[in-house]
């Protein structure tokens, strides 16, 4: 069972998105979403994206250009979580999100 989809929109910040990445907990009720919002070739090396060698991360490219919010709405609709936690990609969590996610599972 999924208890929480973490949703993060992205353009343009590999090494934030990284950190980002590096910070949410690898378990088995944790589903991880990104969403590119169409960044630029030359800022992003897309053939090494972060988490595309995460079997843990999802992520999907959009070429629409749409913004933050497009991109967190296209992230909705593959989530499958009990709960949904949204992050920027130039966020990180403290090390204590796993004791955290599991006192508010309920």
């Amino acid at each position: 069972m999924i208890n929480y989809s973490f949703i993060i929109p992205h353009k343009n910040t590999p090494e934030l998105l990284q950190k980002c990445l590096d910070s949410i907990p690898r378990r088995g009720d944790v589903q991880i979403i990104v969403v590119d919002d169409n960044s630029d070739a030359d800022k992003v090396e897309f053939s090494n994206f972060p988490g595309l060698d995460d079997s843990s991360v999802e992520v999907y490219l959009t070429k629409e250009g749409e913004g933050a919010g497009y991109a967190r709405n296209v992230g909705l609709g593959h989530a499958i979580g009990k709960w949904i936690v949204f992050a920027d990609a130039d966020d990180f969590f403290n090390p204590s999100i796993g004791s955290a996610l599991d006192e508010f599972v309920d």
